[in-house]
């Protein structure tokens, strides 16, 4: 009995050892594991669990629980403080884009005389093909119209004189700097030069068929004398397009090689930055092009209304002639649009 007695003290012994063994394990992980909201154990903790007690009891310098937990609590800290709040780009609507592209269109004196182009020589084609309808006053209407916008286009060119002196002055209508230096005195001494005569006598002549009571001039001569200028500024656009073209198109060339190479290396960052160059180039060139189209319209007409019988006996007859200035009006408003969307 002795020795079943001690026996029995012996088992409890074991069972009461265990149990605070087990019990101080958990109040260790009680008061080391924090909680969340809903009373769950934060994932940190429960990737860590498996390993909580070799770490709290390692003699080796290890980290321990709460060491581990002070340092991701710090973690997600630095983690939240560095987070930039990026708001999204809201994009704007088709309507916000046309009034913006208005807005720059009609701002400029230069684009807004492209726009009264379009009513002016719309208007004579609209009449043009109505006015062999009889009882039908359209056609006179749109022809009032007409010949309306081609004087207030008169009163626009009172700008033009210092604007040329400007790009005299300057060297602004080179647009930009080329390795060609003969682009820069064609722009100077052809283009900004004869538009330095070209707009006084445009002055003259309006004068003079508007007022003629006061400047007694033969305003057709002097408007002949003004488009001798203008056919000047003309060829000089036109030879100015065509040592652009052709310089664009060797740099178009030279870089294509080098982007043939940064491929062949696969350079993705070189890439990136040669294609964007190369499309630029392709618009300056895209440009240039629909400038030589607007210089070959121009230059009939101009060469019409040069001559000392223009208004008498013309060159051109309406059609021809005033087709080819309907033509030229919708190109250089879609070269200027294309311009402003593409920038």
């Amino acid at each position: 009995s002795d020795r079943l007695n001690e026996y029995r003290a012996t088992i409890a012994f074991h069972f009461a050892s265990a149990e605070d063994i087990m019990s101080s394990h958990l109040r260790q992980r009680k008061s080391s594991g924090n909680t969340n909201e809903n009373g769950d154990h934060p994932p940190d903790l429960v990737e860590s669990s498996s390993s909580s007690w070799e770490e709290s009891c390692d003699d080796n310098g290890g980290v321990t629980l709460d060491e581990r937990d002070a340092g991701s609590t710090k973690r997600n800290k630095t983690t939240q403080s560095n987070a930039v709040v990026t708001t999204p780009k809201i994009e704007p609507s088709i309507l916000d884009k046309f009034l913006t592209t208005h807005g720059s269109f009609s701002g400029s004196t230069f684009t807004a005389d492209q726009g009264l182009k379009i009513l002016q020589w719309s208007s004579w084609a609209i009449s043009y093909a109505t006015s062999k309808q009889n009882g039908n006053n359209l056609s006179p209407s749109l022809r009032k119209i007409y010949n309306e916008i081609s004087m207030t286009r008169y009163v626009l060119r009172f700008y033009g004189f210092l604007q040329s002196l400007e790009g005299y002055r300057s060297g602004s209508w080179a647009g930009g700097t080329w390795d060609n230096p003969l682009i820069a005195k064609i722009a100077k001494y052809a283009m900004a030069g004869s538009m330095l005569f070209y707009y006084p006598l445009e002055h003259v002549a309006y004068a003079g068929w508007q007022i003629p009571q006061l400047v007694k001039v033969k305003a057709n001569k002097v408007s002949a004398v003004s488009c001798v200028f203008w056919t000047l500024y003309i060829v000089g656009d036109f030879w100015v397009s065509c040592l652009k073209w052709k310089e664009l198109k060797k740099k178009l060339g030279d870089l294509r090689e080098v982007l043939v190479r940064k491929k062949w290396n696969d350079d993705k960052e070189a890439v990136a930055d040669l294609t964007k160059e190369e499309n630029a180039l392709q618009k300056k060139i895209s440009h240039v092009k629909l400038q030589l189209i607007r210089c070959l319209l121009f230059i009939l007409p101009a060469i019409n209304w040069s001559l000392p019988n223009w208004a008498t006996d013309p060159m051109l007859s309406e059609l021809p002639l005033n087709g080819l200035m309907l033509a030229e009006a919708y190109t250089s408003v879609y070269q200027s649009l294309r311009s402003m969307l593409s920038s």
